[in-house]
């Protein structure tokens, strides 16, 4: 039997033909490029929900932190009266002694608010957050309010003192704010000049139990056009990346002096704004609760006068969140209603949500409410 024919009677494949292995390699290149094509998107589709997902979580927690705050507004532990309203705004800047910050206790709430989405709110008049290098034009965002309150700590304070720290002890009738002294077991500077500790009896005068120290905080709430500043006090310079961001001033002590230190909070917030509902019926003063109104909202402010803000029993928050990242191939060209007015479309790759929020400060609508 010759070779030829020995070949053809052979059932065994000795080889692939080149046709053969082009087709083989062609339908590997299809389904390579399917798979690659999946994994692909369902990489994109993880990065997407991630990105989503982190302005959820941004948006929830910003709505959350300010509702808890706003409902601790002029807690004061025992101490049930704020004091007669001031005739001129404090500054919550003003941290030179403890007496300027007792005097500011009438006023829980304040803020300032920005006139328009374009204008920056203006605080250079009334307070010396400016001066100290805290809140000025390269760290405040425009279009977004500033909001203060003023509380102390719903925990007891237990253990030593921070020095020059600030805390309020306070009975039903009497509060004081003291000072840390890292030498004593309690703070003992007292806001009226004394360098003793507070002996304030919360039940009766033979008592010998000191009412409760708490400690003392200022929250001035304001969105920053970066993340984290690199300038004096942690402001904002343009080498610093462009996250708008929700911060805060707090009132507190660096071991050694008393300060306000600016604290980064929430990432993506671009516009915070504020409206405050005043309590103005009825207008007479109440026998039970020495107030007048009822502890609930008539009418609705941005910028209330300084006679207004003692008034206020409701806060609504509109916040206007931007995701972490951009989105490739995606156009924002969405409107959006922010405290009425409507923002957009912003034509750039970023994906944006509205959080809202009504809250009723509980400490300053409680004393007006008519049992």
């Amino acid at each position: 039997m010759n070779y030829i024919a020995k070949r053809l009677a052979d059932p065994r494949q000795a080889g692939v033909s080149l046709i053969e292995l082009m087709v083989a390699i062609a339908i590997g290149s299809v389904l390579m490029l399917g798979l690659t094509y999946t994994f692909k998107n369902s990489a994109d589709s993880s990065r997407e929900l991630e990105r989503v997902g982190k302005m959820i979580e941004n948006g929830r927690y910003s709505i959350s932190l300010l509702t808890d705050n706003l409902h601790h507004a002029g807690f004061y532990g025992y101490f049930y009266s704020t004091g007669d309203p001031l005739s001129t705004l404090p500054d919550p800047c003003e941290i030179g002694n403890l007496s300027e910050i007792r005097n500011a206790f009438s006023m829980p709430l304040q803020g300032f608010a920005a006139p328009d989405f374009t204008t920056r709110a203006d605080v250079t008049g009334d307070t010396t957050c400016d001066n100290k290098n805290l809140i000025i034009n390269s760290n405040l965002s425009p279009g977004s309010d500033i909001l203060v309150l003023r509380r102390a700590s719903t925990e007891v304070f237990t253990g030593n003192p921070v020095q020059d720290d600030v805390y309020v002890q306070a009975n039903s009738r009497q509060a004081n704010l003291l000072l840390g002294n890292s030498l004593a077991d309690v703070p003992n500077d007292a806001a009226d000049g004394s360098t003793q500790s507070m002996k304030m009896y919360p039940f009766s005068t033979t008592n010998t139990t000191p009412a409760e120290t708490r400690k003392y905080h200022v929250h001035v709430y304001f969105v920053a056009p970066c993340s984290f500043g690199s300038g004096a006090n942690g402001i904002c310079t343009n080498a610093d990346d462009a996250v708008p961001t929700l911060k805060r001033l707090e009132l507190n002590s660096d071991g050694t002096n008393t300060q306000m230190e600016i604290v980064p909070l929430v990432e993506g917030v671009e516009y915070m704004k504020v409206r405050y509902g005043i309590d103005t019926s009825p207008n007479s003063v109440n026998a039970v609760t020495n107030f007048t109104g009822d502890g609930s909202p008539d009418s609705y402010v941005a910028s209330p006068t300084t006679a207004q803000w003692p008034l206020v029993v409701a806060v609504q928050i509109d916040l206007l969140l931007r995701a972490p990242d951009s989105t490739p191939e995606y156009t924002d060209t969405k409107q959006y209603t922010v405290a009425g007015s409507t923002l957009g479309p912003f034509n750039d790759s970023f994906k944006r949500r509205v959080y809202s929020a009504m809250v009723r400060p509980k400490n300053l609508a409680g004393r007006r409410e008519i049992p």
